[in-house]
């Protein structure tokens, strides 16, 4: 079985990813844990249901498609329930994920890159 999930990141990272695979961050959640009032956070990739951007929270130039070949449940420990609530979210070892995935970079923002030429709407309208 395959699963297709997603990571959005900066252009320098998504190449670095490619060619050398993931590496773990700690992650702050922005929450506080109820028993001692420490913030929580997590150590791993994450990784999303759908593409997301700028307006999901999350800058980055570079979306990653991260095509896993596991087993169904096998990325169930690793689910982060109710962090979205349109999209399924996961953290994951990078380990994990160098042993058992495929990425490749699936779109680049042309506006932060050499790869196009994008004009803003004002340049659109001079004349």
């Amino acid at each position: 079985m395959s699963l297709t999930l997603f990571h959005r990141t900066t252009i320098a990272l998504a190449r670095s990813i490619v060619e050398d695979g993931f590496s773990d961050r700690k992650w702050d959640l922005g929450v506080l844990d109820s028993g001692s009032s420490d913030a929580v956070s997590v150590t791993g990739v994450w990784l999303s249901g759908r593409p997301l951007d700028g307006k999901d929270g999350v800058d980055g130039d570079a979306q990653l498609e991260v095509t896993l070949d596991i087993e169904d449940g096998d990325l169930e420990p690793f689910e982060l329930e109710g962090m979205l609530w349109d999209a399924r979210f996961w953290v994951a070892p990078a380990d994990f994920l160098n042993r058992h995935a495929s990425t490749r970079i699936l779109e680049v923002d042309p506006r932060t890159s050499w790869f196009g030429n994008v004009q803003d709407d004002a340049d659109e309208h001079e004349g």
